[in-house]
């Protein structure tokens, strides 16, 4: 893993500003592909208006040219609204393993691959996000045209239920890494397609609760989004730092996560204050030092950012689980306290049955402020469904203190030898 800063390898793989690359114009081996990826727009007209008169020299068809020119026009569009974004640290790290490095608290629910989630092996390379309540998840699966797709699943009485697919959303090529947001209504994710600047591009959609589904996505655009693919954008509300993934500028086994302080409200460059090169530079994240308008609140949020990794690395030299007591001589918090081999193994898969009664509690609760809130009729159903969770419950509670002694017994009978 390599922390990129200033003049970043995330930002650009090339050393030299945009001002000295316009040198590079003449050079008649650079394609106009090259140009548009680097943001370099007049260069790029340049070349296509070029190729237009040749081909009509020749009496050959210029759609594609003249399509890239409408490519161009929409990513000056694109340029021209570049959110104002502070970003204050970037990493460069395999792209196979990015998730492992997007460092979310708790309260903002967690990521992973979609075949760990459900624990298949064969379910592709979908991830998913499930909530901050374990109640609810969103993951990426190929549907029945082998398409990834976006689907969702609740928890319900210990189980999850048949896998929704997100129809509405439906119409780009693939889709990709969701994250939703601690409202419950604000939906990320990747997508291919039409709407896309280039390659991936992050999109947000909202949940309307009147309709019962999601609303047509928004591209949210630049700095986010590039011609390169631009993978995930996920938000740690309870710190206050924002994450988005992409490979610009990286080799192709690598991406650039980039680490950034989320606006209350989407705010703008102005144009009348920066040139089309300005904000170039600021579109494509030519250095994230370019972006720090107010260094106090860079400072303050690269010391969230430590907290949060120091957090986390804390947590999880500490102890594997709360103090389990053995006898009054022995108290355990690690699985490798156990001498027992078999009360190890069986204390893992009852810190698993604890996990998930934690979560059918959560459920439960949210269940019951569903019910208060309803009228007569979403109560009846609301009510079967809190009954059968509450003996769920109750089942799991009686099976876990059976082995917790269980556990205890077979090591004591280990120490004792």
């Amino acid at each position: 893993m390599k922390t990129c800063t200033m003049l970043t390898f995330c930002s650009l793989m090339l050393a030299a500003p945009i001002q000295a690359q316009r040198s590079m114009a003449d050079t008649p081996s650079q394609t106009a592909e090259y140009y548009i990826s680097r943001y370099m727009f007049d260069e790029a007209e340049e070349l296509i208006n070029q190729n237009i008169k040749k081909l009509k020299r020749k009496r050959q068809p210029t759609d594609a040219e003249e399509s890239k020119l409408e490519e161009i026009n929409r990513l000056r569009s694109k340029m021209k609204a570049t959110e104002r974004v502070t970003i204050i640290d970037s990493l460069v790290v395999d792209k196979n393993t990015f998730l492992q490095h997007i460092r979310l608290n708790e309260e903002n629910g967690s990521l992973s691959t979609t075949a760990a989630f459900f624990n298949s092996p064969n379910a592709g390379a979908g991830t998913a996000y499930l909530s901050e309540l374990g109640n609810k998840v969103y993951f990426a699966q190929k549907d029945e045209n082998n398409y990834l797709r976006l689907f969702t699943s609740d928890l319900v009485g210990g189980k999850w239920t048949e896998p929704h697919k997100l129809d509405e959303l439906n119409g780009d090529d693939a889709q990709n890494y969701p994250f939703m947001l601690s409202d419950g209504v604000t939906l990320y994710y990747a997508a291919q397609g039409e709407e896309s600047i280039g390659g991936y591009d992050i999109f947000v959609t909202r949940y309307d609760m009147d309709e019962k589904k999601f609303l047509y996505p928004d591209n949210i655009g630049m700095p986010f989004n590039s011609p390169a693919n631009d993978y995930m954008l996920a938000i740690d509300e309870f710190n206050g730092l924002g994450y988005f993934v992409s490979d610009r500028n990286q080799p192709e086994d690598k991406v650039c996560i980039y680490i950034f302080i989320p606006n209350e409200t989407r705010k703008i460059y102005d144009t009348n204050l920066y040139t089309e090169e300005e904000l170039g530079r600021l579109a494509m994240i030519h250095s994230i030092a370019e972006t720090w308008g107010d260094k106090e609140a860079v400072a303050a949020a690269r010391k969230r950012l430590q907290q949060a990794r120091t957090a986390r690395s804390t947590a999880k030299e500490q102890n594997d689980f709360e103090e389990f007591v053995i006898n009054n001589r022995h108290s355990y918090t690690m699985l490798k306290d156990f001498k027992s081999h078999e009360a190890r193994n069986k204390m893992a898969a009852w810190l698993k049955m604890n996990t998930q009664l934690k979560q059918d509690r959560k459920f439960l609760q949210t269940l019951r402020d569903r019910y208060n809130a309803s009228n007569e009729a979403q109560r009846q159903t609301l009510k079967q469904q809190i009954l059968k969770l509450e003996v769920q419950c109750e089942k799991t509670e009686t099976a876990m203190q059976s082995e917790a002694k269980n556990i205890r017994n077979i090591e004591i009978r280990a120490l004792n030898k």
